[in-house]
């Protein structure tokens, strides 16, 4: 049987692996820089220019503006009371201003960052996966990672994915279960303790790294009856808890030591959050549809049949003992990648509804239940004929790529924004000089929740880098057109509006912009499009 063993149990080991690894991280880089310089117009566009304006005004107007706090401000010289962001850890927006600062004040700046973020959250999930499981898992799992659509559009996740997975690191590493790892030492804890810090003050998902990463331990502690080593413990508990009170110390003043406002937050996103009403039947839906593009159906099945039937076959395999496992097949520390999405995702269940990127935790998870559903069906077969194994091996991985191949594209596809409508900005910002404003029929102003405050619509602020004014009336018009602040009046070009704009047309000259079809697909949300609109100017006869 042995001239029989090839291709899967072979060139992994050593060097061979990291090769593997190498051409991974290439294959990350090629698909997640399709979008390092994509305008704000794509699938979360909001959030992305939201951290992009806020990073901005960092590099533009400076810390001794900014307070180093995430502003949203406008214009030169700006607001001399700007609206401030509480509601996200204030470290992530720091240092991607320090992004542009170095590169430039651009989207590509940030896109730079996000490879090399995602790059290195792809390392070390391999390098935990290699050490749990073994190279073949860990590199078919990690080319599911890279291929997942939500990978192939946001990437593995930005500053909290990375120091979430190290700090699982440094804990296995700490409850010996890395294989081959010599003794934890002192340095192992130092990584401990400011990973479980640090991935605080990058954003809220990694409170739930914390908090699985506490009660494995604890958990742990139960199960093999045993006390807890006080260094460990006290790292888990204090680390998180202190750059909880950071988090907490710079939201209650920037909103006046209100307590109410956080709390009310908090209420928002763990219950209805941008949901009409919270219904369990219409959340679940929301959670399988959103994973079903993430990860796409077929890898959702795979997994689906990996963890409830494929169990048995796991269970009744016989023991490894050239690696020393009794269930080669067997999930490796399951419920410790588990907790992490499923706290996340039932702690703050309002965040999901309109958010594909509240799943990110969930796709090292995916993967490796995608990578031992593989091989278990490889496993199996192997036993009747090796050639036919690897045959259902390269076509069920086939399958699987296809689909994320897709998927991604998919993403790719979906537009939030109107493209016509952001250079129709762009356009109005080059004309508008930095310290005058535009006058506007609409304010374009966003106001999920009181908590959060009301604030420009991210990508317009963006590419509108100007303050933008409101006026309804023919009176309102006139009366700011005197001041010589506003060049310029925008207006939609729609039926309802057509008695002001015909009196405007009489006053002042103006252009057309036309407007832009969108699309539904399935009945569904597919590419925004937008009303033409009348730019009117102010210091124009008609």
């Amino acid at each position: 049987m042995k001239e029989n063993k090839i291709i899967l149990n072979q060139g992994f080991g050593g060097i061979g692996f990291w090769i593997c690894a190498g051409l991974l991280v290439i294959l990350l880089a090629s698909i997640t820089s399709r979008g390092i310089n994509r305008p704000f117009y794509g699938m979360h566009s909001w959030a992305q220019a939201s951290g992009a304006w806020a990073a901005r005004s960092h590099a533009v107007y400076g810390f001794h503006y900014t307070k180093g706090l995430s502003t949203l401000a406008v214009g030169q010289p700006p607001a001399e009371k700007p609206f401030r962001y509480f509601d996200h850890p204030q470290l992530n927006v720091i240092l991607a201003s320090f992004a542009m600062i170095v590169f430039g004040v651009n989207i590509w700046s940030l896109g730079i960052m996000g490879l090399a973020l995602s790059i290195a959250g792809l390392i070390v999930f391999l390098k935990i996966l290699k050490n749990i499981a073994d190279e073949k898992t860990a590199i078919l799992a990690g080319l599911f990672y890279v291929l997942f659509p939500i990978t192939g559009y946001f990437g593995t996740g930005a500053w909290d994915t990375l120091l979430g997975l190290s700090s699982i690191w440094f804990y296995l590493v700490l409850i010996g279960a890395i294989r081959g790892r010599p003794e934890a030492t002192k340095y192992d804890k130092i990584g401990l303790a400011l990973s479980l810090f640090f991935v605080l003050q990058f954003g809220w998902p990694g409170f739930f790294y914390c908090l699985a990463i506490g009660l494995h331990y604890v958990f742990r502690c139960i199960h093999l009856k045993k006390f807890p080593d006080k260094v460990l413990l006290s790292i888990l508990v204090f680390a998180p808890m202190c750059s909880l009170l950071v988090n907490f110390t710079v939201m209650a003043g920037g909103y006046g030591w209100d307590i109410q406002k956080i709390i009310e937050l908090y209420k928002w996103r763990s219950a209805k959050g941008e949901m009409p009403e919270f219904l369990w039947g219409a959340w679940f839906a929301r959670l399988w549809k959103h994973a079903s593009t993430n990860y796409t159906l077929a890898v959702l099945f795979g997994v689906i049949a990996y963890l409830t039937v494929g169990q048995f076959f796991v269970f009744s395999q016989p023991a490894n003992e050239q690696e020393n496992r009794r269930f080669p097949r067997k999930f490796p520390h399951f419920w410790l990648f588990l907790m992490v999405p499923f706290f996340q995702l039932f702690i703050l269940k309002g965040a999901l509804w309109q958010h594909q990127t509240w799943l990110l935790p969930m796709g090292p998870f995916v993967a490796i239940a995608a990578a031992q559903a593989v091989l278990l069906v490889y496993d199996i077969i192997k036993k009747v004929n090796v050639r036919a194994a690897v045959a259902v091996f390269i076509v069920v991985t086939g399958v699987f790529a296809g689909f994320c191949i897709a998927g991604t594209n998919y993403y790719y596809n979906v537009r939030w924004q109107a493209p016509e409508k952001l250079k129709m900005f762009a356009r109005l910002n080059e004309k508008i000089p930095p310290d005058k404003s535009l006058l506007s029929f609409e304010d374009f102003i966003v106001d999920q929740h009181s908590s959060k405050g009301a604030f420009y619509r991210p990508e317009i602020a963006w590419y509108l880098d100007r303050e933008i004014v409101p006026a309804r009336s023919l009176e309102e018009i006139q009366t700011y057109a005197k001041t010589g602040e506003y060049r310029y009046y925008l207006i939609p070009h729609v039926n309802e509006l057509q008695p002001l704009i015909s009196q405007l047309m009489k006053l002042y000259r103006y252009e057309y912009v036309p407007g832009a079809e969108g699309e539904l697909k399935k009945g569904e949300f597919y590419r925004a499009g937008m009303n033409p609109y009348l730019i009117f100017d102010l210091n124009s006869a008609p």
